[in-house]
């Protein structure tokens, strides 16, 4: 580069850069035609002189993709030399420079979780969401930079994040923090190396994250840390044994079931919709009108004691059978349904709900009022009840973040 455009860069004198232009119209079409190359955006970007920065990024737009000869783009060069205003100038013009990559294929975003610029990271993820998939040559995302490089401030920021943006899909929340490296380390591997217990305390809490996971090794995250001998590992390891999500495993199937809905195209959710609404209108009319229907008061006037007026007239063992099979399909179409609404209607959860809770109390009421009365089918019913009982009860907090 010329040494009149490197002092204008350096001294921020616009001026003189157009009186460069004038003498050498071509002087950007040459520089823009070198691999790797120092440009007046890079010098302007390490000295912090915004204003010419933004003149040049008018004029120039693709120096600010082009790396110079250490692997380096102006915003890498901003964000390396502290100057994090410039750096929110450059994507104020163009969101996509958080995902250009550089040297050994760093972002911005890997720089900042490396660097625990924790406020440059949260703009990171803001202005460009897919910045957190974005891999290293050794297949590193931000989060394992975090990791390796001890900064919680940062691995927090990202975590946390990661759970709010993602909490909806859950195979992408999976993907991410399961995530290996070259080595075949996950993050938790990372964590487990370095004895990091509150970033471990963290991830285990995060669903979907695989602790049997190996690396190329051979080597679990349990195994990285005993196999540590310096180290006082005791609390990393009661966490890593820990399971906080042992109470949870029917809100884990709920949540895979909406997930895996989530996925499906919205044609083929509407044909659900109308399959699973159909087979609950069938399951409840079947309730209210059983086969063979009721005993009729004037049947059963011939034995008053008898009592079986109003009651179907199905032997204990068919009743059962019947119902049975009837409330599985029942319950379980609803299921279905409730997890379809979260996908297509979620607004509406809360008022679907309480209907919900109605429409089971009203076929419990007529299972009831229909039963034959021996003791074998008040014994069904009460262990019917009460697993219906666990399910309201695991659905209200499956539905409470509603």
């Amino acid at each position: 580069m010329d040494e009149r455009l490197k002092r204008a860069a350096e001294t921020a004198n616009t001026d003189a850069l157009y009186s460069f232009i004038h003498d050498d119209a071509n002087v950007f079409k040459r520089i823009d035609k070198m691999e790797f190359v120092d440009t007046p955006l890079h010098v302007a970007a390490v000295t912090g002189n915004t204003g010419f920065a933004m003149e040049m990024m008018n004029l120039k737009p693709s120096f600010a993709r082009k790396l110079n000869q250490d692997g380096f783009s102006p915003i890498h060069l901003a964000l390396l030399s502290g100057k994090p205003e410039m750096v929110i100038d450059f994507l104020s013009i163009d969101e996509n420079l958080v995902r250009l990559k550089g040297r050994e294929g760093f972002t911005v975003a890997h720089y900042a979780a490396r660097d625990v610029n924790v406020h440059l990271l949260s703009q990171f993820l803001n202005v460009s969401p897919d910045c957190i998939f974005d891999l290293t040559v050794r297949r590193q995302t931000a989060l394992h930079i975090a990791a390796e490089s001890n900064n919680f401030e940062a691995f927090k920021v990202m975590l946390e994040w990661i759970q709010k943006t993602f909490k909806d899909s859950r195979s992408t929340r999976i993907k991410i923090l399961n995530l290996q490296d070259k080595d075949g380390n996950t993050v938790l591997h990372l964590a487990a190396s370095n004895n990091q217990p509150q970033m471990m305390g963290m991830l285990v809490k995060c669903k979907g994250v695989d602790r049997k996971k190996i690396n190329k090794l051979g080597f679990t995250a349990m195994d990285v840390l005993r196999r540590q001998t310096l180290a006082d590992n005791r609390k990393s390891v009661k966490i890593l044994k820990s399971d906080p999500h042992r109470f949870s495993k029917f809100y884990n199937f709920s949540e895979i079931l909406t997930d895996y809905f989530r996925e499906m195209k919205p044609e083929t959710i509407n044909a659900l919709l109308v399959v699973f609404s159909l087979v609950l209108s069938m399951t409840y009319q079947a309730i209210l009108s059983p086969p063979g229907g009721f005993a009729e008061d004037g049947a059963a006037s011939s034995n008053s004691k008898d009592g079986r007026e109003g009651k179907s007239v199905m032997t204990s063992f068919h009743f059962l059978a019947f119902y049975v099979s009837n409330g599985v399909a029942f319950f379980i179409s609803f299921a279905i349904m409730m997890s379809l609404f979260d996908v297509v209607a979620k607004n509406i959860m809360f008022g679907l709900w309480p209907l919900y809770l109605l429409m089971c109390n009203s076929y419990w009421f007529a299972f009831f009022t229909i039963a034959p009365s021996n003791s074998v089918n008040n014994f069904v019913v009460l262990v019917v009840l009460i697993v219906f009982t666990l399910f309201v009860g695991i659905s209200s907090f499956r539905f409470r973040k509603y």
